[in-house]
């Protein structure tokens, strides 16, 4: 009996302490989520093999820069060309030291494979890459589905940010008045 029990009291601390890693549906299109990647100088929607996806994740408030997030070691290649040309299907993907239910900060990577096997790699070797995000999600897994991609911002918006970056270089270094430049005041 007392063999019974132990068993019982240590099955019921496994179940209660340890939580299942929590899971999120790394893909651009799914319920709530449609937002086809392209390439901001030609226009086109991304095709594989020739570039690919990769999520990243933070706790939350990690902020908005890469290099704070760690990388998931999937790398999903984009749809060949046609009616799913922009678009990547990664399933279910696990992120390491969050569990069910945890919100977890995401930024999706995209990046031309020519240059690296992962995003990280294609930026090194100067190869085309950008990332969207950070969206924060609560993570499913275990009984509950992988959480989607909702929140990730629109392509449109990319559009008017680097219009806004090309207007920012045209108008770049005007003087201010009443400030030092460095020449030895």
């Amino acid at each position: 009996m007392k063999k019974f029990v132990s068993t019982g009291i240590i099955l019921t601390a496994v179940v209660c302490f340890c939580r299942g890693q929590g899971t999120v549906n790394f893909a651009n299109y799914a319920t709530g989520v449609d937002f086809p990647i392209t390439n901001r100088t030609t226009g086109l929607r991304l095709t594989g093999p020739a570039f690919a996806a990769q999520l990243f994740y933070a706790a939350p408030g990690a902020g908005n820069n890469i290099d704070s997030y760690t990388p998931v070691n999937s790398v999903v290649p984009f749809q060949p060309p046609g009616p799913g040309a922009g678009y990547f299907l990664g399933g279910s993907t696990a992120i390491p030291g969050f569990g069910t239910g945890s919100p977890v900060s995401l930024i999706v990577a995209a990046f031309s494979t020519a240059q690296g096997s992962t995003y990280l790699a294609s930026r090194a070797n100067f190869g085309i890459t950008s990332y969207v995000g950070p969206v924060v999600v609560t993570l499913g897994g275990g009984t509950a589905p992988p959480a989607n991609l909702v929140g990730i911002p629109e392509p449109s918006v990319f559009g008017f940010l680097g219009f806004g970056g090309l207007i920012l270089l045209a108008v770049r270094r005007l003087p201010l008045s009443g400030v030092c430049n460095g020449a030895g005041r």
